[in-house]
């Protein structure tokens, strides 16, 4: 879902790591984006903080397909938070893409899978999770 995510809006890695459910308008098909995990922090407080520049806030329109796999991963998520313990899940981040007790993702696992999606579908080690975003502006732009 996170790389599904970077791939069809553009998002880079810390927005969609900072992405909450109350981002997600589910009827409208809209995500807001107005936040970035900073992987680095070192407590809470930390955690999140403002997007890259002053554009990168912003609101964007998402496919049916895209709201469709949300929906599915939010049906997902809860029902790992009742196999887990409602206790043992943190509720307070409200995170899309977790952990399955509720913490953010640390960024090495996600370079890692990364890393092994590349491999498994044999294309370019050169390719980066940095090219996600890119990936996504190049056909935006060609329909322009």
């Amino acid at each position: 879902m996170f790389y599904k995510l970077l791939l069809e809006t553009g998002m880079r890695k810390g927005e969609a790591a900072a992405l909450k459910w109350s981002d997600i308008n589910f009827k409208k098909k809209k995500i807001n984006i107005d936040e970035t995990l900073d992987f680095q922090a070192e407590n809470d407080d930390e955690l999140f903080g403002d997007t890259k520049t002053f554009r990168s806030t912003r609101t964007i329109t998402v496919s049916a397909s895209l709201i469709n796999d949300l929906r599915y991963h939010a049906t997902w998520q809860n029902q790992n938070k009742i196999n887990l313990g409602e206790s043992m899940y943190r509720h307070d981040l409200n995170l899309v893409l977790c952990r399955n007790d509720g913490n953010h993702m640390p960024k090495s696992t996600l370079f890692n899978a990364f890393q092994r999606i590349i491999k498994r579908a044999e294309l370019s080690d050169y390719l980066r999770i940095h090219s996600l975003p890119q990936t996504y502006a190049v056909p935006m732009l060609r329909a322009l």
